[in-house]
C-alpha cells in the first residue's frame, strides 16, 4: 500500500510540473533576459511586431462579424481603439535602433515584460483567446533569426514538409534583424537576406523593405501560375517596366508575353530585381536558394551610402544553395 501511494504521488508530482510548465515564450524570454543587446531589440522587435499584427486582424474581424448587426456602432467603436492601440505599439517597435534599452523580464507568474527606452509591454495575456497563436509566431520568427536549439536545447523541433507548389500561404514576409555584423539586416525565411551599410532612418529601410519583399512574393506567385498554364518564362529578359501613377506596371516575362502586377518598388530599381533574380527562379521551382544582397540602400533608392568595397564590387550577391 506505501508503494502504491509513493507511486501515485509522484505521478501527481510530474503531471502538476507538466501542468504547471511554462510556455516556450517564457522560457525563451528567461534566455533572453541577460542576452546582447541586438538579440534582445530583435525579440522586443518582433515580439511587438506581431502583437501590432494580431490586434489589427482583431480590430478587422470585429468589423466584419458585427458590421450588419445591431452591434455594429459599438463594434466599430471598439474596433477603432483597438486599432488605434495597434498602431501605438507597431510605432514603438519600429522606434527601436541599434541603441535602444532593451529589457526583457519574467515574473514570478511566468508574465513576460519587455521594456523598450522604458516603457513597458506585457506579452502574455495580451492576446485574449488567441495567446498560444501568438507566442507561437513570436518563437518561430525568432528562431528564423537565431538557432533556437541552442537557446532551448530540451525542446523538441520538428521538420516541416515544404511543398513544392506556391500558394497564398506561401508568401515570402521580412524579417528585421540588429544582430549581423554588417549593420541593420532585413530577411526572409526563404533565404533572401537585405544587407544596410547605416543604421540611420530604419523605419525608411524597414518600410521599403517591407515593400520589396511583398512585391518579389506577388511576382513569384504569379509566375508559378503563368507557369502551371503552360507558360515558359524568359530569365534574360524579365523586367518591370515604370508605369503612371495609380496603375498596374506591365511585366515582361518572354518576347510578346507580359501581365500586369503592381510592383512600384521593382519597377524604379531595375537593378535590385536583376539581382534576385536567381533567388526569384529559385522561389518559383520551389527550391531552397539563400541570396544576400550587399548595400541594399542604394538598390532600394534609400541612397544608404556604401562601404568601399562594396563600391568596388558593385554591390556584390553572395548566394548559396542550401543543404
Amino acid at each position: 500500500m506505501l508503494l502504491i501511494l509513493v507511486l501515485l504521488a509522484a505521478t501527481q508530482s510530474r503531471a502538476s510540473a507538466s501542468e504547471t510548465r511554462p510556455s516556450v515564450v517564457v522560457q525563451l524570454a528567461r534566455e533572453l533576459h541577460e542576452s546582447p543587446l541586438p538579440m534582445r531589440s530583435d525579440f522586443a522587435w518582433l515580439a511587438l511586431t506581431q502583437m501590432a499584427e494580431f490586434y489589427a486582424e482583431e480590430a478587422a474581424r470585429a468589423r466584419r462579424e458585427l458590421g450588419h448587426t445591431s452591434r455594429a456602432g459599438d463594434a466599430s467603436q471598439w474596433a477603432a481603439s483597438v486599432d488605434d492601440y495597434a498602431r501605438k505599439i507597431q510605432s514603438l517597435a519600429d522606434s527601436i535602433t541599434t541603441a535602444t534599452p532593451i529589457i526583457i523580464t519574467v515574473g514570478i507568474d511566468n508574465s513576460v515584460h519587455v521594456y523598450v527606452d522604458g516603457q513597458p509591454v506585457i506579452l502574455t495575456g495580451a492576446i485574449s483567446g488567441q495567446q498560444s497563436v501568438y507566442e507561437q509566431r513570436v518563437v518561430e520568427r525568432f528562431c528564423i533569426l537565431y538557432i533556437c536549439e541552442d537557446l532551448l536545447p530540451e525542446l523538441e523541433y520538428s521538420e516541416r514538409e515544404q511543398s513544392a507548389a506556391l500558394t497564398q500561404t506561401d508568401a515570402t514576409r521580412a524579417y528585421w534583424s540588429f544582430s549581423q555584423y554588417a549593420g541593420p539586416v532585413c530577411m526572409t525565411h526563404d533565404g533572401l537576406e537585405f544587407q544596410f551599410q547605416q543604421a540611420t532612418d530604419l523605419g525608411e529601410k524597414r518600410e521599403a523593405c517591407t515593400r520589396v519583399v511583398a512585391e518579389l512574393s506577388e511576382l513569384a506567385m504569379a509566375i508559378a501560375r503563368e507557369q502551371q498554364q503552360g507558360m515558359r518564362v524568359d530569365w534574360n529578359v524579365l523586367k518591370v517596366l515604370p508605369a503612371a501613377a495609380d496603375e498596374p506596371q506591365r511585366v515582361i516575362l518572354a518576347t510578346r508575353i507580359e501581365i500586369q502586377l503592381p510592383l512600384p518598388m521593382l519597377a524604379e530599381n531595375p537593378g535590385l530585381l536583376k539581382m534576385v533574380r536567381p533567388w526569384l527562379k529559385a522561389r518559383v521551382r520551389g527550391e531552397a536558394y539563400s541570396l544576400v544582397v550587399l548595400n541594399a540602400g542604394r538598390l532600394m533608392g534609400l541612397g544608404d551610402r556604401p562601404d568601399s568595397s562594396a563600391v568596388i564590387q558593385r554591390y556584390p550577391a553572395f548566394n548559396n544553395d542550401r543543404e
